[in-house]
């Protein structure tokens, strides 16, 4: 099994059987990297992480930081409007269709976790938003898309993968 090591906040992560690293982009904004993983037999597979490399604004930040620290819950409304900046296209409805969006623990660190489609490329998508600073200026993403069929055959090992994390 691969093993993803130090990246942003991710000190270590667990690959899926038979997932390797597929491609990495650094610095294209500022200190931006977009690191891609994947399986040779499925290449519509696709797992990343992605720091933008510019920080949200600090109202933006403060949102999340405050949304992150209450119990874990379903985020209404209001709170997804509140974070449209830290959500990125997953908060842009003429782009995504959102089926869910809630604030959970995540080996013991609260996160984002926002689950929908964006439907022009047909792309089931799972995007976990992590505060990668201390202000919640600096927003982590792993994502997780594929196709319908194989995002569903392949969501189970995502999200042991998602809970094989350890924190820095």
């Amino acid at each position: 099994m691969a093993v993803i090591e130090n990246i942003g906040r991710i000190k270590r992560m667990t690959l899926p059987a038979g997932w390797t690293p597929t491609r990495q982009v650094l610095g294209q904004f500022g200190n931006s990297y977009l690191y891609h993983y994947g399986r040779s037999d499925t290449p519509e597979l696709q797992l990343s992480i992605f720091y933008r490399g510019m920080n949200v604004s600090s109202l933006s930040g403060k949102t999340f930081e405050r949304i992150l620290k209450k119990e874990p819950h379903e985020l209404s409304p209001e709170a997804i409007l509140s974070i449209t900046e830290v959500l990125g296209s997953c908060a842009q409805p003429d782009l995504y269709d959102l089926d869910r969006a809630s604030s959970k623990s995540l080996s013991d660190s609260n996160v984002i976790d926002v689950e929908g489609r964006f439907p022009e490329v047909g792309l089931e998508n799972r995007t976990i938003f992590i505060n990668g600073g201390n202000d919640g200026c600096a927003v982590l993403e792993i994502i997780f898309s594929a196709p319908k069929k194989v995002f569903l055959k392949h969501a189970p090992e995502i999200e042991r993968c998602l809970q094989s994390i350890e924190w820095k």
